[in-house]
């Protein structure tokens, strides 16, 4: 081979591997730019809490849920969290109690969100037994949608 078809080959050579390098740094930045792009926002994203600041839920929520309960005896617990726009309330049934009557007694602690607020948050139920007895009935699940005066079990 002559010195200056070696010297042709090796320029070539150097085109295509400065054009595959900068195919690879084209695809890391488009996997960068798709994966990790949006790590330091919200994780409900730019929208989804939008005007949350005009729907303040009580610091004691928790607390004026479970009071709700406090005199009935068939109620062994109540957890209520926050998450978004979602509350989650859980009450823990520790006696046998009909499913309609323990939907009834779940559909009171909507009073201590406020009218307001239910127009805003999605109300997720979450109703469990812990007694003795067997209870095949539970657990039972039911939700509020913010658009809706109902809640769906």
């Amino acid at each position: 081979m002559s010195k200056n078809k070696r010297k042709q080959d090796n320029t070539m050579l150097l085109i295509l591997l400065g054009i595959l390098l900068v195919c690879f740094l084209m695809i890391g930045f488009l996997f960068y730019k798709y994966f990790y792009s949006g790590i330091s926002t919200s994780k409900y994203g730019d929208t989804r809490l939008e005007g949350i600041e005009n729907y303040k839920l009580s610091d004691t929520l928790s607390e004026d849920i479970a009071s709700v309960y406090a005199e009935t005896s068939s109620v062994n617990k109540t957890n209520v969290t926050v998450e978004g726009r979602v509350i989650y309330i859980t009450i823990d049934f520790k006696e046998s109690i009909k499913v309609d009557t323990a939907r009834d007694l779940a559909i009171k602690s909507l009073d201590k969100i406020g009218e307001e607020n239910l127009t805003y948050y999605e109300i997720q139920f979450i109703l469990t037994y812990s007694g003795e007895t067997e209870n095949t009935n539970f657990p039972v699940f039911g939700s509020k949608n913010a658009n809706s005066l109902k809640v769906v079990w």
